[in-house]
């Protein structure tokens, strides 16, 4: 799908774009529609709402996405945010609070996970005074404050949790007492094929300070097969280029260690965990998976 190619067209047919436009604005067309056109229309009106941020379109541009959740798979709408991302960091963040249509909009877990970790680094900060971490604290903020506890706020807080940047593990830290159990178990979820030294610290940093047993089950599964998901045999200490599109690397490697160095550099975490938790113990399937690694490494694979 590369429907913003024949949208973003030279002037003569800026009438094509008027007219995709005037479609999205009016509902009782929509089911008119077939799927291609659907694609086109949303993607004009998601130009429009990114470009201006004009508060007045939201409604329209979520009601229109929502109807296209009821035609549109899964696959069609992530390939959407893929595409408009992709669009946002060419164009030096313009447009990126279009991105919310998906993050708040959307009602799969996975899409919303990929919409907070690419606002998260497409924001643009000069709306906050330049602060680098303004797109992740914009996103966190958003989710706590008027997200509603809705299924897949916690998918989300685990998108922004994959970007494995150190710098923004207080920030969730700061919120993880204000979500539900089901939020704080989606976050347990989150997975990516690189594992992030602020990750593990994350989920270690939960479990010492205690959480229900439900999510300390999962948090321990989270971290036991990090190396089954792996695609480098290392766990790395990153520090991401905020916003993406500033210029340079779009991530910085601090540290590489191997999994059973980093073992042995948290084994003392886990030791006192273990020694303080009841019975059937979890923490020692940490100590079977990482201590050999090359049993499980990329087995199961991952999706980010």
């Amino acid at each position: 799908m590369a429907f913003f190619k024949q949208v973003k067209k030279p002037s003569q047919d800026m009438d094509d774009c008027e007219h995709l436009s005037n479609l999205g604005d009016d509902p009782e067309v929509w089911e008119d529609l077939d799927d291609e056109e659907l694609k086109q229309v949303i993607g004009v009106k998601f130009i429009e709402y990114g470009a201006t941020q004009d508060g007045a379109r939201i409604p329209g541009l979520f009601a229109l996405y929502r109807h296209a959740m009821e035609r549109l798979e899964v696959s069609e709408r992530r390939e959407m945010l893929t595409e408009f991302s992709g669009m946002i960091e060419q164009n030096g963040g313009l447009g990126h609070m279009g991105l919310m249509m998906f993050l708040v909009a959307d009602t799969d877990p996975g899409i919303r996970s990929s919409a907070a970790l690419s606002l998260s680094v497409l924001y643009d900060p000069s709306q906050e005074g330049q602060d680098e971490l303004a797109g992740p604290r914009f996103v966190i903020h958003n989710l706590i404050n008027y997200d509603g506890g809705d299924p897949g706020q916690g998918a989300a807080l685990g998108g922004v949790l994959l970007l494995g940047d150190k710098r923004i593990i207080p920030l969730l830290a700061e919120v993880w007492d204000d979500l539900s159990e089901e939020a704080q178990l989606e976050m347990t979820a989150a997975k990516s094929g690189f594992v992030s030294e602020g990750v593990v610290e994350f989920w270690l940093d939960r479990l010492e300070e205690g959480c229900s047993e439900s999510v300390f089950g999962s948090a321990v599964a989270a971290i036991a097969k990090m190396p089954a998901i792996a695609q480098v045999p290392f766990v790395l200490d990153v520090e991401r280029l905020l916003p993406a599109y500033a210029g340079g690397e779009p991530m910085k490697l601090l540290r590489r260690t191997s999994f059973a160095d980093y073992l042995e550099e948290i084994r003392p975490r886990l030791e006192a965990l273990e020694a303080e938790e009841s019975e059937p113990k979890v923490i020692p399937r940490i100590f079977e998976i990482w201590e050999n690694p090359e049993a499980l490494f990329g087995a199961f694979g991952a999706e980010n």
